[in-house]
């Protein structure tokens, strides 16, 4: 058996039943089995902070790029665009912060809108500006702690790159009754937070935010897929081992 043409086959399958499943849920129907009550708490946590007049805060993580978790950086600014809804600006209690200067820069870009369909003058009138409370993990630490104190947190969202001292900002909000949804993509904020932070998604978890927060088309049809191509190796690993036992393999 030639693995490679295997691997293109599995490639070529889930293409296939990715194109099959996206036109199927643009005319009628959708893929609902997904359902993740952590995000649903972010949801209902940052309106009642809304209607409350308290502050949503969102750390971005400590780092654009890193070694060990390549992605998170990136995972984090791909989901600011769902949290900058028209409320939140009005409402001017959006903050947003991160320990990483280039993750800043990005991240007020996507507040500014820079990038879609060129600059707009009046766009940078906007009061929300993502802060850099400090370049390192333990600076922003140190930063952001008295921020936290001084206004009103009624719920804080961690996004991105960040390591045990996430537990240091989530209780200082839970501490005063503020709300705490984590997305922990490294080992340690994961060790840190499993067993403090109610509303928690870890691993492989934590990439489907932007899709959970804006359900498209195409998100559903890539979970259906996922899950199709799961259950699949699934079963082909069981079927594999008892043609072993039986001496066929």
């Amino acid at each position: 058996m030639n693995w490679y043409y295997v691997g293109w086959g599995v490639i070529g399958i889930t293409a296939v039943l990715l194109i099959i499943f996206t036109v199927k849920f643009k005319r009628k129907g959708g893929y609902i089995v997904r359902h993740y009550p952590a995000v649903e708490g972010l949801r209902n946590a940052t309106t009642t902070a809304l209607e409350r007049g308290l502050s949503n805060d969102v750390v971005l993580g400590d780092a654009f790029w890193s070694y060990s978790y390549p992605g998170l950086g990136l995972h984090s600014l791909s989901v600011l665009p769902h949290l900058l809804t028209q409320e939140a600006y009005a409402s001017g209690g959006l903050s947003v912060s991160g320990a990483d200067g280039s993750l800043v820069l990005f991240a007020q870009q996507i507040v500014h809108q820079q990038y879609a369909d060129g600059f707009s003058a009046a766009l940078a009138a906007l009061t929300l500006g993502p802060a850099l409370h400090g370049p390192t993990p333990s600076s922003f630490t140190a930063g952001v702690l008295p921020q936290i104190r001084l206004r009103s947190v009624g719920a804080l969202a961690l996004f991105g790159n960040y390591g045990a001292e996430g537990l240091l900002w989530a209780e200082a909000v839970a501490s005063r009754g503020g709300h705490v949804f984590a997305g922990a993509g490294a080992l340690t904020a994961q060790a840190a937070l499993f067993s403090t932070v109610d509303d928690l998604l870890m691993g492989e978890e934590i990439f489907i935010l932007p899709g959970v927060l804006s359900k498209t088309v195409e998100d559903q049809a890539g979970w259906l897929v996922e899950d199709v191509v799961r259950a699949g190796m699934m079963l082909l690993l069981v079927i594999g081992a008892m043609l072993k036992v039986l001496g066929v393999l």
